[in-house]
């Protein structure tokens, strides 16, 4: 290209190896296309490739806009082609008397206007699920989209760039009161969401811009974030600093179905059976804190856990002590905790109870299963007698169904196929 007189265009009929072989002057200049009217390739003195077109509107003047990046290949910008076809639209709307770009940015402005927060949601969700999104579709998005809609539930109608700062902190501080944990999640999820609508153009503000974190609750609110999860899963796996094995069996248990770290210690061959392919668990009452039966359809993780322990004990205690072999209790589970060194902040037995109650909850599942999940007591006593004497075969279902659920959740968890909220949480290293 050494034969370029600066200053004046060049016409030439572009091709890859044209555009490739094009190199940099002491000042910008263009190339245009033989082959298509009104589209050139602008190189700058740094090297970089713009696509170009320049269009005459009947009726009016000239105009001169950008495409966008040059990619010789189309991998990291327009390719030629679709640079023609784009060049080609837009003269050919010219010669009608149309600026078609104009119209463009009309009609993203006019959409902006329309769009709700309901449909920025759905975009979003869409956009995330995709399976063309780079990196894949993300695992949580369904979880994302239902925290979305739950924290703005009461202006999903309200125009998406018409929502304030103020607003938001009303939305949010009425959760923060009794659980900060929750609304800084939402916090981090609402702001990814603007965050992506400014980069399509979708929104121009984000209403969460110098809002403060709400933190991450009371110790008594412990609940273990996703990376801690998979922390302690591959740290139990790893031999948790020497831990008995029953001990690391009763942890993984207790955070596959939620249950008291006690009942799960106490576990019994008797209170086991098999029934139509299913691994039944029945804790009998004199065991409940409440002191009801309650019947827990074993899956995945907690399942296999189970039956790795019936193996080595086909009768009496599952889970018992190294030296004196009696039956393990919540408090030699506790003294096992505090004599190592954990793979993330400390955190109790009932800690992982909480924590199976939260994430159940976090993928929608109905708070009455939960609770019977965990062996809480629900709703009114005529609600709780009702369910003792008529509905115990469907609510066995939906236990299982919310259990499976669960260790699904819990699987993409310690595979570490979750991607957090907020972006500074970063993996914690297995002690």
């Amino acid at each position: 290209m050494s034969h370029i007189i600066e200053g004046q265009p060049l016409n030439r009929k572009l091709t890859a190896m044209v555009l490739s072989a094009l190199r940099p002057q002491a000042k910008p200049y263009y190339v245009s296309d033989d082959q298509q009217v009104g589209l050139r390739v602008r190189v700058a003195p740094t090297g970089a490739l713009t696509w170009n077109v320049a269009y005459r509107i009947k009726g009016g003047g000239t105009k001169s806009a950008s495409l966008g990046p040059c990619d010789p290949n189309g991998r990291k910008g327009l390719g030629l082609a679709d640079a023609r076809e784009r060049a080609a639209d837009i003269v050919r709307a010219a010669r009608q008397g149309r600026d078609l770009l104009g119209e463009e940015f009309d009609e993203r402005a006019a959409q902006r206007e329309r769009l709700t927060i309901q449909k920025l949601i759905e975009t979003y969700a869409k956009s995330i699920k995709s399976p063309n999104r780079k990196g894949g579709a993300l695992r949580t998005a369904d979880d994302i989209e239902r925290r979305l809609l739950r924290a703005l539930s009461g202006k999903l109608q309200v125009a998406a760039d018409d929502l304030t700062r103020g607003q938001l902190s009303e939305l949010l501080d009425s959760v923060a009161d009794e659980r900060p944990r929750e609304a800084e999640k939402r916090r981090q999820v609402i702001g990814a969401m603007f965050r992506w609508g400014i980069a399509k153009g979708y929104v121009t503000i984000d209403p969460t811009a110098g809002t403060e974190s709400y933190g991450q609750g009371d110790p008594g609110e412990r609940v273990l974030e996703p990376v801690e999860i998979e922390a302690f899963w591959k740290w139990l796996n790893a031999g948790a600093d020497k831990m008995a094995p029953d001990i690391i069996d009763v942890l993984r248990i207790q955070l596959c179905i939620g249950a008291r770290v006690g009942e799960v210690a106490g576990m019994d061959a008797s209170e086991l059976r098999t029934e139509d392919g299913k691994l039944i668990w029945t804790l009998p009452a004199a065991r409940s804190k409440n002191k009801s039966e309650r019947v827990t359809p074993l899956a995945g993780r907690a399942r296999q856990t189970v039956e790795h322990a019936l193996e080595r004990r086909k009768r009496g205690p599952l889970f018992q002590t190294a030296l004196s072999a009696r039956t393990l209790t919540a408090t030699d589970i506790g003294h096992a905790l505090l004599k190592r060194t954990l793979p993330c902040a400390h955190f109790s037995t009932h800690d992982l109870r909480r924590t199976v109650v939260s994430g159940m909850d976090e993928l929608g599942i109905a708070l009455d299963t939960i609770a019977a999940v965990v062996g809480h007591q629900r709703g009114s006593r005529d609600t709780r007698t009702l369910v003792k004497h008529y509905s115990r075969p469907k609510l066995d279902e939906r236990i299982e169904a919310a259990l499976s659920a669960w260790d699904r959740h819990l699987g993409d968890i310690i595979e570490g196929r979750l991607e957090p909220a907020g972006s500074n949480v970063r993996k914690l290293r297995v002690a």
